[in-house]
């Protein structure tokens, strides 16, 4: 998750699952051939002759990735909601300039129980893309919007409050 502070005197908070990046950056970590398998079916939108276009898990999966610490109301609500994911965006090279990416302050919130990114990718990412600051959740999977959002909400306050 990422949050990006426009002006001092008006805060926006962009949550974003950058699915293109984490996905390269998974890919790049060689967990292609596991992201692969664990799917439950792959998305021949323009026939079995051609590259697949998009991909699902199967749904006990999905729990186990991404709702691991989550309510289980939320999860039900989650599984109805959720949609394949396309591959479009995830096979096309990524191309980030400073003079855009760069130009707002970003802060990463590591969710700490996440089975979905570990804590170790997760900080691989820092690493290589540092934010202006790290807020850690514990007791937090990949959704902590449903696992712990009183602590999303109080971190979102905190920063919105940086200078």
């Amino acid at each position: 998750i990422f949050v990006v502070k426009v002006l001092p005197q008006f805060s926006l908070f962009l949550l974003i699952w950058l699915h293109g990046l984490i996905e390269k950056i998974l890919l790049q970590l060689g967990s292609a051939e596991r992201f692969m398998q664990e799917s439950q079916f792959l998305i021949h939108g323009n026939g079995k002759d051609k590259p697949p276009t998009g991909f699902m898990f199967e749904k006990q999966l999905m729990k186990g990735l991404y709702f691991n610490q989550s309510p289980t109301k939320d999860v039900a609500l989650a599984m109805v909601s959720m949609r394949p994911t396309p591959l479009g965006p995830i096979m096309e090279k990524l191309s980030l300039s400073p003079e855009k990416y760069g130009t707002g302050r970003r802060f990463y919130i590591q969710t700490l129980d996440d089975r979905a990114l570990s804590p170790d990718v997760q900080e691989k990412l820092v690493r290589e893309n540092p934010p202006a600051g790290v807020f850690k959740i514990k007791g937090s999977d990949h959704c902590p919007f449903f696992s712990k959002p009183q602590s999303l909400h109080k971190i979102l306050v905190e920063i919105v409050q940086i200078p």
